[in-house]
């Protein structure tokens, strides 16, 4: 998937999701924005776009090179099973390119943005707060629709409970419960989440799944 990601972040995304009506759960994105769908069986949604509007960039080329390197990853040993990641769609509309993607599991999301998209060890995490080893887990965190902050070392004793961890922005919608969120995070009332923008710092979301 290096060869995909180096494509689309060189040629057409900054992993962005989607324009022309294209949703994520229920999460109606433009370009130029990021999706993140956790659904309560385990899986897990992805979307990028951005603009494609250079007249040699090549449509069926780039849908090759997803096809191979899927199907790469699915071969390698970081697939959790054989069909880890399958390609929900990709699409070229109005001069806007669309790519979402669904992984099996949060483990190989994971695998997929450290190994495959690049991310940093200490910027991108999903999973359980006991199994983070690499991302610092810091600043004030609040209850949704709720205005008392509670502390860090709160989130760290929830260890059994799942966290997303993102140094970027990006609309995230859980199909659970969303139980905290660090303050620089906004919370919609249909309960998406979207992330601060800086990449200077980073957001969390602590979660549980129905």
């Amino acid at each position: 998937m290096k060869r995909i990601m180096a494509m689309l972040m060189s040629v057409v995304l900054t992993l962005g999701l989607t324009a022309c009506g294209h949703t994520v759960g229920d999460v109606d994105l433009e370009s130029g924005q990021s999706a993140i769908y956790i659904q309560k069986d385990g899986m897990v949604s992805y979307a990028v776009s951005e603009s494609f509007d250079k007249d040699y960039y090549d449509k069926d080329e780039l849908k090759k090179e997803i096809d191979a390197e899927i199907k790469a990853y699915n071969a390698s040993s970081d697939a959790s099973v054989d069909d880890a990641i399958t390609l929900d769609s990709f699409s070229v509309s109005k001069k806007v390119a669309t790519l979402s993607l669904d992984f099996t599991t949060t483990y190989d999301l994971l695998n997929y943005m450290l190994n495959d998209n690049r991310v940093e060890k200490d910027k991108f995490y999903i999973g359980t707060i006991d199994s983070n080893d690499d991302c610092k887990i810091s600043g004030n965190f609040v209850e949704p629709g709720k205005k008392d902050k509670i502390k860090a070392k709160t989130i760290k004793s929830m260890t059994d409970s799942n966290i997303l961890i993102v140094d970027e922005q990006y609309k995230v919608q859980v199909e659970g419960n969303v139980l905290y969120t660090s303050d620089n995070c906004k919370i919609d009332d249909d309960g998406i989440v979207t992330t601060a923008k800086s990449d200077d710092e980073l957001s969390y979301i602590v979660y549980e799944l129905e």
